[in-house]
């Protein structure tokens, strides 16, 4: 039964897909050492399932699913990964060596360590924009700018003079 079983899963798993032609018995036995019965007791197995069918002088083909099957299919690989998931949940919670209550206690006094931390995040960075302003004006009053904030006020200056000696098409002529 352990052929058929493999040969199953193959099929579930889509390894051998509809329409796959399967290994012919001697095939089998050779590739699962088992004996030309055991190969043929295997394909009728899954010939009485309806997942094989052959045909005379080709070989034995894998069914087409029908559209239920391929629902219990996708239903069972599902309920098999939420099993595989619960069991990894539970020895995570059974190694934690934690109540529900701890961690529940851990929960909120992380909450509580998050508000605080967003408001004085909040608190410094209004704090930090603010003392940038005050700087900024200290620098307007005193000219003390680093070489390059020197530079870009110069270019500046000097986009805004270009701009006043370029004449726009409406603006009257002086002399006019």
């Amino acid at each position: 039964m352990r052929t058929a079983d493999t040969l199953r899963k193959q099929i579930q798993d889509g390894q051998l897909a509809s329409g796959a032609k399967l290994p012919s018995a001697r095939e089998m036995q050779e590739q699962f050492g088992i004996a030309n019965s055991t190969a043929q007791n295997a394909l009728r197995v899954l010939k009485e399932e309806g997942l094989i069918y052959s045909v005379q002088g080709r070989g034995v083909f894998v069914r087409e699913l029908s559209p239920r099957d391929q629902l219990l299919n996708r239903y069972n690989e599902m309920l098999d990964e939420s099993i595989v998931q619960r069991q990894a949940d539970e020895e995570a919670v059974r190694l934690s060596g934690k109540s529900d209550e701890e961690i529940a206690a851990e929960l909120v006094a992380a909450e509580e360590r998050f508000t605080k931390a967003s408001t004085e995040l909040e608190a410094a960075t209004a704090h930090r924009d603010a003392m940038r302003a005050v700087m900024e004006q200290r620098k307007r009053l005193s000219g003390n700018y680093t070489p390059e904030e020197a530079a870009a006020k110069a270019q500046r200056l000097h986009d805004r003079l270009e701009r006043r000696k370029t004449p726009t098409l409406n603006r009257p002529h002086p002399a006019e």
